[in-house]
């Protein structure tokens, strides 16, 4: 048995006792009910995230977020409230993150992941981030596109000094988070990003749209936005 499943079982076996003897002796009175098991689906994955995962503000804002549904669910606190609350744990903990986390690409702490695939013959960077501030710099690169997926946190693309292909191509698909495009004076470029309460703010200085080679940007924004900037 892994060390991080003893100590969480130990843990969950101490509470039990710890409860059932309170209750035994009249300090702390409740009864068992099966309202809100659904909750421990969130609950206990997030426990274990805890002991296993380098990113330890995610699990504690589900574990956060688990309690808060099972008071809920046993009509301890209103749904309202509940929301309420969650929306704020969330809140906390992208302030944790941005304040005692590092950037998470080239750092041990972090929830950055970087691929390559391939895809119709040309070489497709999988970029997954989330928390923290991230940037990612394609200098000396050939790129010939990207697909993106950022949320809780803030995601800046810098294509200064990359070798952009002919048709190259970056889908964005931002939740919770903010990203900023930054590309070459004078770099051809097409924005068709939809957004959902959120926005798209094309800041560049020189607006080139058509030309060779052209950056076409495309994608989904909700509850964020996303600036292109030279």
């Amino acid at each position: 048995m892994k060390q991080s499943v003893k100590i969480v079982l130990g843990l969950a076996l101490i509470a039990a006792g710890v409860l059932w003897a309170l209750n035994i002796l009249g300090i702390l009175h409740f009864e068992f009910s099966t309202e809100g098991w659904w909750t421990l689906f969130i609950i206990v994955p997030c426990i274990f995230g805890l002991f296993n995962d380098r990113d330890k503000v995610g699990p504690c804002i589900g574990i956060a977020v688990g309690v808060l549904l099972l008071l809920a669910a046993r009509d301890v606190i209103s749904w309202n409230m509940m929301w309420q609350l969650a929306l704020a744990a969330l809140i906390v903990g992208f302030g944790l993150q941005l304040l005692f986390f590092k950037n998470c690409c080239g750092h041990p702490q972090g929830s950055c992941e970087l691929k390559t695939i391939t895809r119709d013959g040309k070489s497709i960077r999988r970029i997954e981030t989330s928390f923290g501030k991230q940037e990612i710099n394609f200098k000396g690169e050939r790129f010939e596109g990207a697909d993106v997926h950022t949320s809780f946190g803030a995601l800046i693309l810098d294509f200064r000094g990359a070798d952009i292909a002919e048709d190259a191509f970056v889908d964005l698909n931002v939740g919770f988070a903010g990203a900023t495009v930054i590309v070459p004076e004078n770099l051809a470029v097409q924005i068709a990003v939809s957004s959902g309460f959120g926005g798209v703010k094309d800041g560049r200085r020189y607006k080139v749209n058509t030309g060779s080679p052209l950056l076409t940007i495309t994608g989904n924004v909700g509850f964020g936005g996303v600036e292109i900037k030279d």
